[in-house]
């Protein structure tokens, strides 16, 4: 019975990406877990951190034809560019079915294994040819990691290489499982100072960084991946604590820096989200931060 549920397990998305080439080397399939236990008043992809699904509602491409207020039977009604009445929502999607204009959009599908990896193995060649592969990416895929650990398997299965794309925040007990199955760790490391990490992210890094220091240790192929915000984390002081951090682990390959963007403002809006908006650094001082590291045997981006 325990093998039969395990074959049924489910994984819930939000987003597959096909010829994805930020995620990882090559051209990569990108998939987008549901939940996050981080807060990142920043995010980019807010829509993730709920691990329900959810119905997002673009007011910006709203055109009222009203259709879906029509076929809703639970009254819910679009007043002032807002959903109204969405605590009564069972999901049916009909609304979603019903808008043309692509205003609404459901938010949590739920695939097997066998149907991500069939998703995959559409792009294979791609895959060969540039070196690149599948990354479970979020929110947190950790979060949900005895599927992670079950694609993952099923995916190198297939002869497909996988990224784990993380911010850390869980159990050491949760990379253990899914690691045997992982080619590349894409981790996130935000702030280093523990009291401007809770502010600006809702927890504390302690446990991120433990993490980090325990892949570094396994020897485990990495990639480190900071956003950076201006007045925020773009200071020399979070840089050069992040060098003394990484030190000399030769299985950090990668070091890159992330101006931040304003794309999920858009998306914060669709799911009522209250998001800040902030400020990329100045390429001058983002040189200054990629300068600090060029010293090492390893890529700065």
């Amino acid at each position: 019975m325990r093998m039969e549920a395990e074959k049924m397990r489910k994984g819930r998305l939000f987003n597959i990406q096909r010829f994805s080439v930020h995620d990882g080397p090559g051209i990569r399939t990108t998939l987008f877990f549901k939940g996050c236990n981080l807060r990142c008043r920043w995010c980019h992809n807010p829509e993730s951190y709920l691990p329900e699904p959810q119905i997002q509602y673009f007011a910006e491409k709203c055109v009222g034809c009203g259709e879906c207020m029509a076929v809703c039977g639970q009254g819910i009604r679009i007043e002032n560019g807002s959903r109204v009445g969405t605590e009564r929502c069972i999901l049916c999607r009909s609304c979603e079915d019903a808008c043309m204009s692509g205003a609404l959009k459901f938010a949590g599908e739920e695939y097997t294994a066998g149907e991500l990896v069939e998703v995959a193995l559409r792009d294979r060649d791609y895959y060969a040819s540039s070196g690149g592969g599948v990354t479970a990416s979020g929110g947190e895929p950790l979060l949900q990691y005895h599927f992670v650990r079950e694609l993952f398997a099923a995916l190198k299965e297939a002869g497909i290489s996988t990224a784990l794309d993380t911010a850390g925040n869980v159990e050491p007990g949760r990379f253990r499982e899914v690691l045997p199955f992982t080619d590349l760790v894409l981790l996130d490391l935000k702030i280093m100072d523990e009291e401007l990490h809770k502010k600006y992210t809702g927890v504390s890094n302690r446990r991120i960084l433990e993490n980090a220091r325990m892949l570094m240790e396994l020897g485990q192929r990495m990639q480190i991946r900071v956003p950076v915000i201006a007045g925020v984390n773009d200071t020399m002081e979070n840089a050069r604590a992040l060098r003394n951090f990484i030190g000399d682990y030769g299985c950090v390959e990668e070091v890159r820096f992330l101006p931040y963007h304003d794309m999920g403002l858009t998306k914060a809006d669709s799911v009522n989200v209250k998001m800040e908006r902030f400020a990329p650094p100045s390429q001058e001082r983002l040189e200054k931060i990629r300068e600090l590291f060029a010293d090492r045997n390893r890529k700065v981006k």
